[in-house]
């Protein structure tokens, strides 16, 4: 995927859901740093504050801050955040996103109050810049990257089989992807599970 997208030296690279970091780091910033553009010091130096990453889980930020320094991407600050991607991202767009989205249609959460009783609440996104309404995870990521990818930028997500099949909100999303940008390749992996073995 990185190899398609190929990131240049000068672009901003993002990566909404960043887990430990491995898109950022073995993907792009190895991939980056092969450019000849890269043995300029300079742009080899600002290349470090050109990427960014989220993660909702907070321990996992810190690994992936961790990995960061470890490779030398991020210096004092790290570049990622611990908080909610699908909540905004202040009208900040990117030239690269590379990700692997959480998969699931996780429509509720449960809560255990200081009493001890269990609450449910939804966990819908209902984003200015959404322009379909769906509890699934993988679509609202969809919506997400529309909206955060600068004009003339690169994408490449993995997503689970068939979820830009789905009539209603996946139907809506495919054809904005195909209508409004240049839709280049969906490539369709086998099913690992489904061989039998003799």
């Amino acid at each position: 995927m990185v190899s398609v997208v190929s990131p240049e030296p000068r672009e901003t690279i993002h990566d909404p859901a960043c887990g430990t970091g491995g898109f950022l780091l073995a993907a792009a910033w190895e991939q980056m740093r092969k450019k000849p553009l890269a043995r300029n010091s300079e742009v080899y130096t600002a290349m470090r504050s050109r990427f960014s990453g989220i993660d909702i889980v907070p321990e996992v930020v810190r690994l992936c801050a961790m990995n960061l320094y470890l490779h030398d991407i991020a210096g004092r600050e790290s570049p990622t955040e611990a908080r909610d991607a699908l909540l905004g991202d202040g009208r900040r767009t990117y030239d690269v996103i590379l990700t692997n989205p959480p998969f699931g249609k996780k429509l509720s959460y449960r809560i255990v109050r200081d009493d001890g009783e269990i609450d449910t609440e939804r966990e819908d996104y209902e984003c200015q810049d959404f322009f379909v309404t769906t509890s699934n995870k993988q679509l609202n990521f969809q919506q997400h990257i529309m909206t955060v990818l600068a004009e003339n930028g690169r994408a490449a997500v993995a997503m689970p089989d068939n979820v830009l099949f789905e009539g209603g909100a996946g139907e809506t999303i495919r054809r904005r992807l195909l209508h409004n940008f240049d839709f280049h390749t969906l490539v369709r992996l086998p099913n690992a599970f489904s061989t039998s073995r003799a």
